[in-house]
């Protein structure tokens, strides 16, 4: 029996070539006949160079949702995910909703946050940092030139005390273009943080990116007749009731409301790692959202306007398509090929109406056939596919 207070793998394990750190993955952990090369595969290079101490990979599955209509134009859209019904209810969502005319869908500029903490800074010498802004400006204007060159760049700071620590926060604003943008947001921080001392006569604490993404938003809409959500012993117009009747008790139980947006991110996280972007800065972000005004609430909104059930979805999305691990593996590469190439406000658009209608195939089958039927029966057909 192993012992797990053991380090089992060895000091060097990091230093190992990656079959080396196979076979000693192998001694510690495996047992008689395991093929970590079979077991772990892809491509043992790609990995070394993308991860520390890499093993191999440990991939998802990668489907394709299909029958969307976004802004007029049709979309498949290629999503990573372990969950056998996710693809499945997109893609019911999404043709339901292309029959009557599609997602129609925004997106804000892509701004993100950089933010240097600084301590020590004697009373009041915290507003001199924003009486010399232009001097920061031309700091960073030079280091973002490339990003100037793209339409991005500085948008502007602002500067806080945190009464609880004593600590003054300087927030710079910067248009990241296509990217998700953490290193470039990361490092103009750093770059100005010598600046920032000198002109408060505080010392830097730390200086990184915040993933409250609220200044990058995106969005979508879509209405359908509620005679089309007739389902069961459920009339349309009764169905339509219960939705609208689920999306305000996500406005009123936080308890409800993690599970209500939880069903919009199963389309959407699954869309970013199937596009090499960070997942956990994304979820991150949407939940800081979602509790913005103080209780945690539903990102969504689904009401009846007349015959008709409208849906909206509004939320932070920090997806880039370029930068970091974005394109790097060859499958998130040819993942945003099938979605045309789009910029990092397409592809957060693109985002915001496979959420919205993930959770609306979600919100519809909990309020009328209940969520486990459509779940019970892909695992069914999944366990005869097995047979």
């Amino acid at each position: 029996m192993i012992d797990r207070g053991e380090k089992l793998l060895p000091p060097n394990f990091r230093k190992l070539g990656i079959a080396g750190r196979r076979a000693a993955l192998t001694a510690a952990y495996g047992t008689e006949g395991d093929d970590l090369k079979a077991i772990l595969g892809g491509d043992a290079e790609l990995a070394e160079s993308m991860v520390e101490s890499a093993v191999g990979f440990a991939p998802l599955p990668l489907g394709i949702a299909s029958g969307f209509l976004i802004d007029g134009r049709s979309y498949d859209i290629p999503m990573a995910v372990e969950e056998a019904s996710v693809i499945a209810a997109a893609s019911f969502a999404a043709n339901l909703v292309r029959k009557e005319g599609g997602f129609s869908t925004w997106a804000t500029e892509p701004l993100m946050t950089a933010q240097v903490y600084l301590e020590d800074v004697p009373p009041g010498r915290e507003r001199e940092i924003e009486s010399r802004e232009s001097e920061i400006r031309a700091d960073l204007d030079a280091f973002l030139a490339s990003m100037r060159g793209r339409g991005g760049g500085y948008r502007g700071l602002d500067v806080a005390r945190i009464a609880e620590t004593g600590l003054v926060r300087v927030r710079l604003r910067i248009d990241v273009r296509d990217a998700m943008g953490a290193n470039v947001l990361d490092g103009a921080a750093e770059r100005v943080a010598p600046s920032l001392e000198t002109i408060s006569g505080g010392r830097r604490l730390m200086c990184v990116l915040t993933n409250d993404a609220g200044d990058r938003r995106a969005g979508a809409r879509f209405e359908i007749p509620a005679r089309r959500l007739s389902r069961g012993p459920y009339s349309g117009e009764e169905a339509a009731r219960r939705l609208e009747l689920a999306s305000r008790l996500a406005q009123a139980d936080p308890s409800r409301a993690v599970t209500h947006n939880k069903g919009a991110m199963n389309g959407i996280v699954a869309l970013a790692l199937a596009t090499g972007n960070d997942s956990r800065a994304l979820e991150a972000g949407v939940h800081f959202w979602a509790a913005r005004e103080g209780p945690y609430r539903g990102i969504s909104s689904f009401k009846r306007v007349g015959e008709r059930l409208e849906g909206s979805l509004e939320l932070p999305l920090a997806l880039g398509v370029v930068g970091g691990s974005v394109g790097f593996h060859p499958a998130t590469a040819f993942a945003l090929r099938m979605l045309g190439d789009p910029d990092g406000p397409g592809l957060s658009r693109i985002a915001a109406a496979l959420g919205l209608a993930q959770n609306f195939a979600a919100v519809f089958a909990l309020v009328t056939e209940g969520i486990q039927a459509g779940h019970m029966a892909l695992h069914s057909r999944k366990r005869k596919d097995e047979a």
